[in-house]
């Protein structure tokens, strides 16, 4: 996995997901707490870097904006598609999960994730732990405390550097058990790491969970790598990124995900690509965002 900066990805993360939560009528995923939990002055900064670039990632659309906050609903809405679907997609998996018995909730490089705080109508059924650097871990409880949010007793935050620390040895020195069926949510981090990486951390989740475990991810398609073939909207993700560290460097090909899956031991459940995305999210929301035309969305048991 890569360290994130908290005050770049987690935060633009929360601002998309919250900016849809208080701005618009038909909800896709609802984050009432994220745009609170970000600091005013840092919001303000999000908008003003999204009114600028909303030309870079939709030029035709941009030309139909008359003023910056016709700009800035534009950019939020090709922004915060894939957030939104992904977000959604991992928490109905989690909810089909718990109906089945799973009582342990991981999430790898959490950010800002909210949901400890938000699914109380969940929570009384599992015991969460949240897994990322510890600095961003720090600002986190920082911006909860200003909101008066007090972490509850299921809640467990595991600092780990992905990029030195060892997964299983991370969460073996926390109250995670090994031999309970576990439901893994790993978003927004495969297309950062080496295919290597990706792979072996696959495996070291298998090893260090029982048979009846889950996992969600996204991924890129390979074609978003592809100058002649990636949108307007990858690009403008891709450039961003790489200024702040984050460079997009590994895709899968979805016709053969299931079969380098199950070379892993792992059985691919569910592999949505864009035009299902579309129709499962997307299809009754009358607010203007859509499925990312490079972001799939896999869910696997072992």
């Amino acid at each position: 996995m890569v360290s994130r900066n908290p005050s770049g990805t987690a935060f633009m993360m929360a601002f998309l997901r919250g900016f849809h939560a208080v701005y618009d009528n038909t909800k896709i995923f609802n984050d009432p707490l994220a745009y609170d939990l970000i600091p005013e002055e840092v919001r303000e900064a999000f908008k003003q870097h999204l009114i600028k670039s909303a030309a870079e990632m939709a030029p035709e659309l941009a030309k139909e904006c008359n003023d910056a906050a016709t700009s800035l609903r534009l950019a939020v809405r090709i922004m915060a598609g894939p957030v939104l679907a992904r977000a959604r997609f991992v928490e109905e998996r989690l909810e089909e999960a718990i109906r089945k018995g799973i009582r342990q909730y991981i999430i790898l490089g959490a950010g800002l994730d909210t949901f400890a705080y938000r699914r109380l109508d969940l929570t009384d059924r599992l015991q969460v732990f949240e897994l990322d650097l510890p600095y961003t871990q720090e600002i986190k409880r920082q911006l909860l405390g200003r909101l008066n949010l007090e972490k509850p007793d299921f809640l467990h935050y595991i600092p780990v550097d992905f990029t030195k620390d060892n997964l299983a040895s991370a969460l073996s020195e926390s109250k995670y058990d090994s031999g309970q069926g576990s439901f893994f949510s790993w978003m927004g981090v495969t297309h950062y790491l080496p295919l290597e990486s990706v792979l072996s951390t696959l495996k070291a989740i298998i090893r260090l969970s029982s048979s009846v475990s889950e996992i969600v991810f996204d991924y890129y398609d390979k074609s978003a790598f592809d100058p002649d073939k990636g949108s307007n909207r990858i690009k403008y993700i891709m450039k961003n990124t790489k200024t702040i560290g984050e460079t997009m460097i590994t895709g899968f090909d979805p016709s053969k995900l299931s079969t380098e899956l199950a070379l892993l031991g792992l059985r691919l459940l569910n592999n949505l690509g864009p035009e299902e995305i579309q129709q499962k999210y997307f299809k009754e929301c009358n607010e203007g965002y859509a499925a990312s035309e490079h972001v799939h969305l896999a869910h696997a048991t072992w």
